[in-house]
């Protein structure tokens, strides 16, 4: 049987007409939800990497990323590591406000 390289598979995606459109706007609502370890691997960063930044052990950031529960100033040095910064932002679904939420001392630019 014959296989195809996944490059190959891909190229040929995105060279049809309105692909690129249509997997930006798939893209956004994958992204609206994702575990730490998927936007890790997204930036190519291994866990032993991100543990070096972190100045922490790989059995550290693996924890982490299978916890059910962080620290937010944890979580925003995890991804301060990953050259992102956290947003919060507090949703009310009843009438869809969405409102930014800032702690501690930082003040906002």
């Amino acid at each position: 049987m014959a296989r195809t390289k996944f490059s190959e598979l891909s190229d040929k995606v995105v060279a049809k007409p309105g692909a690129p459109e249509r997997m930006a706007v798939l893209r956004a609502g994958t992204l609206e939800e994702i575990r730490l370890f998927e936007l890790r691997h997204g930036e190519a960063i291994s866990q032993a990497e991100l543990a070096g930044r972190l100045d922490v052990t790989q059995g550290a950031i693996s924890k982490l990323e299978h916890s059910d529960d962080v620290r937010v100033s944890t979580l925003r040095q995890y991804l301060e590591a990953l050259g992102a910064r956290l947003e919060l932002v507090a949703v009310f679904d009843d009438d869809e406000r969405r409102v930014p939420v800032h702690l501690g001392r930082d003040t906002v630019a």
